[in-house]
């Protein structure tokens, strides 16, 4: 496998860095202790999400089928909602929602066409919706991706928006997650055919369910 095709790093790395990134957090989050290696393992988590991001807008000026995108992601949502619940008992929602939703306002932005007054009460409702869903990242997760799709020709302004929207989710992990974006490459990478994209849309609720099954056993 190799994560680093030529020079940078290809979507693939990218996807592979995301999810390695995730999964630290979630275990520091789900069974760890405060600590130095609690900390530590947040940070790189705080990476997962700004890549999220911004392979979703890579993914959404690509797809051949917006719709076909929307459903795959709102089919592994509710997927995903199931072990999200069992981990935290809450009113939350899992990341796939909040991918569903960035998406929603891309495309509604897309078909508004350059009318930056229009942008900003769509982006208003879709941030609006995700905060009283209480999807995960609320309102700062569709605000970044909103930026990343906007301004996705400006590294800089990417970068300077990135950091406003996201600093109380931890601003070294954040910039880590930049700087892994900063070295994609445009290429797709080792990661080919129809279906293995669903192979890391499965990986999310699998992790969490072991998770959860991992806490059950520790616990009893």
């Amino acid at each position: 496998m190799i994560l680093v095709q030529g020079k940078g790093l290809s979507g693939s790395a990218l996807k592979i860095i995301e999810l390695v990134s995730m999964t630290l957090d979630h275990i520091a989050y789900y069974l760890m202790d405060s600590g130095f290696a609690y900390d530590a393992m947040r940070t790189i988590g705080r990476m997962a999400f700004p890549i999220f991001a911004f392979l979703l807008v890579e993914g959404y000026v690509h797809t051949r089928s917006v719709r076909k995108y929307a459903l795959n992601l709102f089919v592994f949502a509710l997927v995903s909602d199931i072990p999200w619940w069992l981990l935290n008992h809450d009113n939350t929602h899992n990341v796939f929602f909040t991918l569903l939703l960035g998406l929603v306002a891309m495309e509604g932005m897309k078909k508004i066409n350059n009318k930056p007054l229009l942008w900003c009460v769509l982006m208003a409702a879709v941030c609006g919706m995700a905060t009283w869903v209480h999807v995960d990242y609320e309102y700062s997760g569709i605000l970044l991706i909103c930026a990343f799709y906007i301004f996705r020709a400006n590294d800089l302004t990417k970068s300077l928006l990135a950091t406003l929207f996201l600093y109380q989710y931890g601003v070294i992990g954040l910039w880590l997650g930049l700087a892994v974006i900063h070295c994609y490459n445009g290429e797709r990478g080792f990661i080919k055919g129809q279906y293995a994209k669903y192979i890391f849309y499965a990986y999310y609720p699998l992790h969490l369910m072991l998770l959860f099954v991992l806490i059950c056993f520790l616990r009893y």
